[in-house]
C-alpha cells in the first residue's frame, strides 16, 4: 500500500509538472506520460463499433475523460456533462474502484483534466472578448470619435469595431419633443 501511494504522489508530481510546462501540450499525452493505460476498453466491454467514437480505439483507455462519446448511441457531449453518466458506467466502475488507490488516482486524474480544460475554455472565451479602454477623443458638439490614425468617425461605428456591442436606433423623449414639438408622448 506504501509503494502504491508513493507511485501515486510521484505521478501527481510528474502532473503538476507537465500541466505548467505547455498550455498546448494535449492532455492524452500528459496523462500517458505519468499513469498506466487503462486495461479495459469500452469498446471492448460493449461490443461496441461505431468508428467515428473519439474513445474508439483511444490510446489512453479512459474513455470518461473524452467528451463526445457515442456511448448510448448519442453523442454524450461536454466532458463535465457526462462525467456524471460515466460514474455509473460498468467500464468506469470496473477500471476505477480496484482499489482506493486506483480509485484515489483517477479522481486526481479527473480533476487536473477538468481544471485543465476549463482554463482551455477561459483562454478561448477571453480570446473572443473585445474591450475598449483608455481615453476616446469625442467631439463636443458631434459626438464622433477619432480613432488612432486621426480619423474622425461615427461613435456606432467605432464602437462596433472595437467591441462585440450592435446598436439600434431611437429617439429619446428629449430630443422627440425637439424634433416633433406637436407628437404626443
Amino acid at each position: 500500500m506504501e509503494s502504491s501511494l508513493l507511485e501515486l504522489s510521484k505521478n501527481l508530481r510528474t502532473f503538476i509538472d507537465y500541466s505548467n510546462l505547455d498550455e498546448l501540450t494535449p492532455w492524452e499525452e500528459w496523462i500517458s506520460s505519468t499513469v498506466d493505460k487503462i486495461e479495459t476498453r469500452c469498446w471492448e466491454k460493449k461490443g461496441c463499433a461505431q468508428k467515428e467514437c473519439p474513445a474508439h480505439k483511444n490510446e489512453c483507455g479512459r474513455c470518461w475523460l473524452i467528451a463526445g462519446t457515442l456511448c448510448g448511441g448519442e453523442t454524450e457531449g461536454l466532458f463535465a456533462k457526462k462525467y456524471k453518466s460515466c460514474l455509473k458506467c460498468k467500464v468506469y466502475q470496473n477500471a476505477v474502484y480496484k482499489n482506493p488507490i486506483t480509485e484515489l488516482q483517477e479522481n486526481i486524474l479527473v480533476l487536473i483534466h477538468s481544471l485543465k480544460t476549463k482554463s482551455i475554455d477561459l483562454k478561448d472565451a477571453n480570446s473572443q472578448i473585445k474591450v475598449l479602454s483608455g481615453m476616446l477623443p469625442i467631439c463636443s458638439s458631434c459626438k464622433k470619435i477619432r480613432d488612432d490614425k486621426g480619423y474622425w468617425q461615427q461613435i456606432e461605428g467605432y464602437i462596433s469595431k472595437h467591441s462585440e456591442a450592435e446598436f439600434s436606433h431611437g429617439i429619446c423623449p428629449s430630443c422627440t419633443a425637439i424634433l416633433y414639438p406637436g407628437l404626443p408622448e
